[in-house]
């Protein structure tokens, strides 16, 4: 006998389908039914479903579009909304109207991070840690990240890190200037690492240092994900995350940025990838710089081949050899080397978008949405 279709798998069918369309999309593979849930109730999810995937990121529409859509009472949706954003579930901010205005979350902003950002540790995040690292398996983390030339992220530099003779760096590809272009900074939990602690994979390196910027900060703060911090202070973690041998992730973009993640090589969606060998590392982001090494210098201490996030340095015949196809230039290399035979050169062009926006308008033109 045929088994019977459950009807309320059509509204997360659909929940999901619409979710695969965003710019930063969510690629349907069956653990993403699961999460979508425990996240949604059936109602919910309709409303959900009725919120606009053809939005930039923060962009945000009011009560009455998403009530429209739906072809549901205003009033029963503004509570529904209200009480997705209550639970972090939806991107909230003011139309230029001056109200309340809701947006789906994006990947890579606001999901799956919403779930860790505040640090939490109770059964809820251990429940949603486990739908999430069901979902983002390798094939489908290719599928948001290596699906187009544009990427959505890239390394910067180490602050410590020297650059080759003749080598231009801007301002969007070093740390101090993005800190400083930055009118508000938030501090949160970093996602992967959190996920990993939650369920029982405890990772050495430091949690509390996912920076976020201006309407991210805005947004991670108003609900209680993370807790704003001085440019002083942003700057300290930054140093303290190059000495851990942490890689500073930002958006692929001149202007605009949002986002500078600590990434690991033990648990972070992008450096452990890399550091596996599980995706090559130019499917998966922007590596606008490489190591070189002076050999002249270079004594062959192992302290580079040690700290390497991605595995990519090894001692031969008393010299660091780089495997440069891995290598990601993050530079942190630089900071240990007591010989002072590392430097930082330009691997490929300067050409990130100029903002946020033409980052995401690109993306949306490549995925054909």
């Amino acid at each position: 006998m045929q088994e019977r279709k459950n009807p309320l798998d059509d509204i997360y069918l659909g929940l999901a389908g619409h979710l695969e369309k965003l710019i930063m999309g969510y690629p349907f593979n069956p653990a993403l039914l699961d999460l979508l849930k425990d996240m949604f109730s059936p109602r919910e999810a309709l409303v959900a479903t009725a919120i606009p995937n053809t939005l930039l990121p923060f962009e945000v529409v009011d009560p009455d579009m998403v009530a429209s859509r739906a072809r549901l009472p205003a009033p029963e949706v503004s509570e529904i909304l209200s009480g997705l954003a209550r639970r972090h579930l939806l991107y909230t901010a003011q139309t230029s109207g001056g109200r309340p205005g809701y947006a789906l979350l994006q990947v890579g902003y606001g999901f799956p991070q919403t779930f860790t950002w505040a640090g939490g540790r109770d059964e809820y995040t251990e429940r949603m840690s486990r739908h999430v690292v069901n979902y983002f398996n390798i094939p489908t983390t290719h599928k948001v990240y290596g699906g187009m030339s544009t990427k959505p992220y890239k390394y910067a530099p180490a602050q410590n890190a020297a650059i080759a003779p003749l080598e231009r760096v801007l301002p969007c590809e070093q740390i101090g200037p993005i800190v400083e272009a930055a009118s508000r900074i938030a501090v949160a939990h970093c996602p992967c690492r959190m996920s990993a602690a939650v369920l029982g994979r405890a990772c050495p390196h430091s949690l509390e240092v996912c920076l976020k910027y201006d309407e991210l900060a805005e947004y991670v703060m108003d609900h209680g994900l993370a807790r704003a911090v001085s440019k002083d202070e942003a700057l300290h973690i930054l140093r303290r995350c190059e000495e851990e041998g942490l890689v500073h992730m930002v958006d692929n973009a001149q202007q605009q940025i949002k986002h500078t993640c600590n990434c690991c090589g033990d648990y972070c969606w992008n450096v452990g990838i890399i550091r596996r060998r599980k995706i090559p590392r130019d499917d998966l982001m922007a590596v606008y710089f490489i190591r070189e090494t002076l050999h002249e210098r270079c004594t062959g201490c192992n302290a580079c081949a040690e700290i390497c996030p991605v595995s990519a340095v090894k001692i031969a015949d008393q010299r660091a050899q780089i495997d440069l196809d891995w290598c990601i230039g993050c530079g942190v290399c630089a900071g240990v080397c007591p010989a002072g035979a590392i430097t930082i050169k330009r691997r490929i062009p300067e050409d990130a978008p100029e903002s946020l926006e033409q980052l995401h308008r690109q993306i949306r033109q490549e995925r054909n949405l």
